[in-house]
C-alpha cells in the first residue's frame, strides 16, 4: 500500500505543477489578447449618428400656421375642391342639358305649329265640328272650328290667294270666347293633336 502512496503523491504534485503552468498560460494568452485589443483602432460603428439640424426654428404666426395646416391636409382640401368643381360642372351640365331639351321640345312645337294647313289639321285632329270658306277676292278665308269638349271650342283661321296653286296659311287660333293663342307651346298645349307625326 506504501507503495500505492507513493505513486499518487508524486502524481498529485505533477497535477498541481500542471495546474499552475495551465493557469499561467492562460493569463499570459490573456494579456497579449488584451494588449492586441488596445493596439487596434477603434472600429467605426456602421450606424451613423443621427445629426439636428442648428436651424432656428421659425416664429409662430397665423400665416404659417396656416399655411401649415394646409401643407398636412393637402389631399383633404384637393378631395374637397375636386367636389365642389365636379358639383359645379354636374349642376351646369344639368341646366344645359334642361335647356337643351326645352329648346328642342319649343322648336318641335314651332315647327308643328307652322306646317298646319287645313289638309295637316284634318290629318291630325280629325273632322271640324264645322269647316267654312268665304271668298273675299282676292284672298280664301277658311275657318274651322273643333270642339274637344263642352267648354273646350277652337276655331283656326286659314287664308289663300283665290289661285288655285296657292298654299293655305295659317292666321290664328281662338277660343269660343275670343282668347287668342300666341305662341306654339299654347296652341300645341291647347290641342294637343296639333304636335301629332300626321
Amino acid at each position: 500500500m506504501d507503495r500505492t502512496k507513493q505513486a499518487e503523491s508524486p502524481s498529485g504534485e505533477l497535477t498541481t505543477a500542471a495546474v499552475a503552468e495551465r493557469q499561467a498560460e492562460a493569463k499570459e494568452i490573456a494579456e497579449s489578447i488584451a494588449g492586441a485589443r488596445a493596439a487596434e483602432p477603434a472600429k467605426a460603428s456602421r450606424y451613423s449618428p443621427v445629426t439636428v439640424s442648428g436651424s432656428a426654428p421659425r416664429e409662430s404666426s397665423p400665416a404659417n400656421d396656416f399655411l401649415d395646416f394646409l401643407k398636412q391636409t393637402k389631399r383633404v382640401w384637393l378631395m374637397v375642391v375636386g367636389a365642389i368643381v365636379g358639383l359645379i360642372l354636374l349642376v351646369t351640365l344639368a341646366q344645359r342639358g334642361f335647356g337643351w331639351f326645352s329648346k328642342s321640345r319649343e322648336r318641335k312645337h314651332e315647327q308643328a305649329v307652322a306646317s298646319v294647313t287645313p289638309e295637316h289639321l284634318l290629318a291630325r285632329c280629325g273632322q271640324p265640328a264645322e269647316d267654312t270658306t268665304r271668298n273675299l277676292y282676292p284672298i280664301l278665308m277658311r275657318t274651322m272650328t273643333y270642339q274637344i269638349s263642352r267648354e273646350a271650342t277652337y276655331i283656326f283661321d286659314f287664308s289663300r290667294t283665290a289661285e288655285e296653286q296657292s298654299d293655305w296659311v295659317f292666321l290664328s287660333m281662338k277660343d269660343a270666347n275670343g282668347k287668342s293663342y300666341e305662341t306654339a307651346e299654347e296652341k300645341v298645349g291647347a290641342m294637343s293633336c296639333l304636335n301629332s307625326r300626321k
